[in-house]
């Protein structure tokens, strides 16, 4: 039999096991609930809108970050990194990726919506250049 690898410093059997569960449970439950998403979008004709676009957008991403969070997860219960240093390389980078489509797709979503509602009750800013930097600077 071969023996365990030893547990990282700093860390108990506890934490160890914390930590995987913790990640595995965020991926089973992201890819579930980004799943349905997707498979509403997909089926629901009504929802297919630009707007929804990027909340599909926000889905997919998501998706690739649950998929980050299970290799972690199945890492952490094996108490080592199986994949070596590219694989390391590129988990980081997939990670990486994945999370700046994520942030960037939150950001058009709050953009669209933020000029859905303000265009619609009359708000209608002017949104040149030196406005967005006046605003910037007084915030």
């Amino acid at each position: 039999m071969v023996a365990p690898y030893p547990l990282p410093e700093g860390f108990t059997e506890i934490d160890v096991f914390a930590i995987g569960t913790a990640l595995l449970v965020e991926a089973l439950l992201g890819f579930c609930l980004n799943g349905l998403t997707i498979l509403s979008f997909r089926k629901i004709k009504e929802l297919r809108t630009p707007s929804n676009l990027l909340v599909l957008s926000i889905a997919l991403a998501d998706c690739g970050i649950c998929i980050n969070a299970f290799i972690a997860a199945f890492s952490s219960f094996l108490r080592y990194w199986p994949y070596g240093s590219d694989g390391c390389q590129i988990h980081g980078f997939h990670g990486f990726l994945t999370a700046l489509a994520s942030i960037g797709s939150s950001a058009a979503v709050a953009w669209d919506r933020y000029h859905h509602y303000c265009t619609s009750k009359g708000y209608n800013l002017p949104m040149d250049l030196t406005h967005i930097l006046l605003q910037g600077s007084l915030a």
